[in-house]
């Protein structure tokens, strides 16, 4: 009913307090970033689970090191955010603020009560999507707070983030996309969120498959796959859930309350050259995490045994800096599934629970 859907999304909402990305400033006259999954029709004067909380991003390690989510976590509304799906929708809304080597970014954070507070960190995906956070971030300015906490609530702050004098984004269709993810350290989250910036002063990327460095140990393979055999039973039954005709009924109705709309732009059709194909090859690289230490998986034995080389397979199979690690989101939106229907249906008017 109605109300168990309501009290289900309560037992899974377990964090009980967040922050916002509503805009990230960088060159002067640029667009501005949004935090990906950000709406603005969620309300900011307000500090409940429902809807205040609703597209605050939830980033932990333990998430990402169990192949739950990937590099930029997921909201309670939509479950894992799919960071090339979101650059390219922005793209095609011309919502991505552009960037140089040493830019300085105004991100304004809103704090929707004591848990989403500072200090916040930024790290910084050069390819965009390949999971490998290259470089830390220096963050000055920072919102106010210890651990994640402080006595404020439904107040934006602005915090300055600087871009490196090495920055060399190679990412997403344009070939010149950073992913920029920044979170706090509060307990119950950490809080945060990723958007994209567009470097204008390099020349853009134009990648070719033999040329893509991405790789994978053996063992963090074995054991992604003994995972997702463990995970697919469940991810299949929350994805027939999501897509019943009460699922739908729920989605819809949830979607037609929120103001979030995609600008749809037809990709173009391309060829690589001969030339680029078979030759060259590329040396393997592993990919590699932020310096900062990752917390251990604790849900299942083989999630700590992937969670070792996991920022891995989002980048791994798929490595290429042009919306890569869509392989694995797709299936992370199918492991999300559980979050989505139970947390999105709050608005049907009326609504059985789904038998599995």
């Amino acid at each position: 009913m109605y109300t168990s859907i309501l009290f289900q999304a309560a037992l899974l909402s377990v964090a009980q307090a967040h922050g916002v990305i509503l805009a990230a400033q960088g060159i002067a006259g640029s667009p501005a970033s949004v935090g990906f999954k950000v709406d603005d029709a969620i309300a900011r004067n307000c500090t409940g689970i429902s809807p205040c909380q609703q597209d605050t991003t939830i980033i932990r390690d333990s998430e990402i090191a169990a192949n739950i989510v990937n590099e930029c976590g997921r909201t309670e509304l939509s479950g894992n955010i799919d960071v090339g799906e979101n650059t390219e929708n922005a793209l095609s809304a011309n919502a991505v603020t552009k960037v140089k080597a040493g830019t300085l970014m105004t991100v304004t954070i809103h704090q929707v009560n004591a848990d989403g507070a500072g200090p916040y960190t930024c790290d910084l995906d050069q390819t965009s999507n390949a999971g490998v956070i290259s470089q830390n971030l220096t963050v000055t300015n920072n919102v106010p707070g210890v651990n994640g906490l402080s006595q404020a609530k439904t107040q934006d702050f602005n915090i300055t983030v600087q871009m490196p004098d090495n920055l060399a984004c190679t990412g997403a269709s344009t070939g010149n996309i950073c992913t920029v993810r920044c979170r706090n350290n509060a307990v119950a989250g950490p809080f945060g969120g990723c958007f994209a910036v567009q470097q204008t002063d390099i020349a853009a990327s134009n990648n070719s498959a033999n040329t893509i460095s991405t790789a994978q140990t053996l063992k963090a393979i074995e054991a992604q796959v003994q995972e997702n055999n463990v995970d697919l039973p469940v991810a299949v039954a929350a994805n027939q859930a999501a897509g019943s005709a009460d699922g739908v009924k729920g989605f819809n109705g949830a979607n037609a309350l929120l103001s979030a709309s995609i600008t749809s732009k037809a990709a173009p059709v391309m060829t690589l050259a001969v030339e680029n194909v078979g030759v060259n090859a590329a040396v393997a690289s592993t990919t590699t995490t932020s310096s900062t230490s990752s917390a251990k998986a604790t849900a299942t034995t083989a999630a700590k045994g992937n969670g070792k080389g996991n920022a891995n397979a989002k980048g791994n199979a798929n490595g290429n800096g042009n919306g890569n690690g869509n392989g694995r989101n797709n299936n992370n939106k199918a492991r999300g599934s559980s979050l989505k229907w139970a947390s999105r249906l709050f608005a049907a008017d009326s609504w059985e629970e789904p038998s599995n």
